[in-house]
């Protein structure tokens, strides 16, 4: 594509995942192929206690497994200009945010005084909140930092107020697609003018046994432990925690800026209004015509795309035929991205 275009490009990234405390720890358990899936740890929460391998026992979830971080508690706040008070009260979402952040602002070249008053905005995808729990528990212990430590709202106003950015600043809920449709928001921010640059990603912190619970009932999650997709074995998604952050920017921005590329990115957006039943059922109809707007959009060969975001499984009682279907209308709000040479 020509670099006077506006496509949207990433030039920084950022990431903590299970086994990985940085992008290139990360890719070496992709090349790997490491599994860190691991048995829930009893400073997570007693296991055996919340356990049970009928699906149907009133109040007990049939997982005991899961992707987590280790030192989960661990981190330099003074470096972000956070008392250890404050950050005594901080669910750990915001701190992985801000740490990969940063992480890709060293990868792209960025540094403080670039960002410093400038209108980037932060898009961040979060759906869970389970550190709030921990103040529920103790309302006695409660002080003011309770409350924006707690809120899903500041975390993106965190890293806002860190590096002192005038942009549009959110974090966005749609549940498995949060990190993907903040995407799709911050590339058409950038395109309609709204900010310049932006930082987006998504995260997820696991601390309490609460959402297993009802993900059991509904059959969502994994009794394995592990993802079978596009596989007869599927049996629900296991569950993980982590933060993925990318910096995005107007590829002729950054040709111009000197910036390093790691890819073009093109996004689609939509919603599946009643065409499947139950809410929680995706329409494959709908999302075949996500897939043909974003190609024909962008004139795409759909042959050359390198990767496609989805996610979804069905119980394995169901036909491989039924279970392909499945996984086909899952691919729900994705990102295409295209590796730059």
């Amino acid at each position: 594509m020509d670099a006077d275009d506006d496509s949207i490009v990433i030039v920084g990234i950022g990431c903590k995942f299970p086994g990985a405390e940085n992008k290139d720890e990360f890719w070496n358990v992709l090349l790997n192929g490491e599994n860190h899936v691991i048995e829930i740890p009893p400073e997570r929460w007693k296991v055996d206690h919340h356990y049970d391998p009928d699906p149907d026992t009133p109040g007990k979830t049939y997982v005991r497994r899961a992707g987590l971080i280790k030192s989960y508690d661990v981190w330099d706040n003074r470096f972000f200009g956070i008392s250890d008070v404050e950050s005594e009260r901080m669910d750990p979402q915001h701190k992985y945010v801000l740490e990969c952040v940063h992480m890709a602002m060293e990868d792209g070249g960025l540094t403080r005084k670039k960002l410093a008053a400038s209108d980037t905005g932060v898009y961040i995808g979060a759906m869970n909140d389970d550190y709030k729990g921990a103040w529920n528990d103790d309302l006695k212990a409660t002080d003011n930092y309770s409350l924006t430590g707690s809120s899903s709202s500041i975390i993106s106003a965190r890293v806002s107020f860190v590096y002192n950015l005038h942009g549009p600043s959110m974090v966005i809920d749609t549940a498995c697609s949060s990190s993907l449709v903040a995407m799709h928001v911050a590339t058409q921010a950038i395109k309609s003018g709204d900010c310049s640059m932006a930082i987006c990603g998504g995260v997820n912190c696991i601390l309490y046994p609460d959402m297993f619970i009802p993900l059991s009932k509904a059959r969502m999650v994994s009794p394995t432990g592990q993802c079978h997709a596009f596989t007869a074995n599927a049996d629900g998604y296991a569950r993980g925690e982590g933060c993925g952050i990318v910096i995005l920017k107007k590829k002729k921005q950054a040709i111009a800026d000197g910036n390093k590329i790691w890819a073009e990115i093109s996004t689609g957006c939509n919603q599946d209004g009643r065409e499947a039943t139950p809410i929680t059922a995706p329409s494959g109809d709908q999302q075949e015509k996500l897939l043909e707007k974003v190609y024909s959009g962008k004139n795409l060969n759909a042959a050359d795309i390198q990767y496609i975001e989805a996610h979804g499984s069905k119980n394995k009682k169901k036909t491989n035929k039924n279970i392909n279907q499945n996984i086909n209308a899952l691919i729900c709000s994705y990102s295409v991205f295209n590796h730059n040479n």
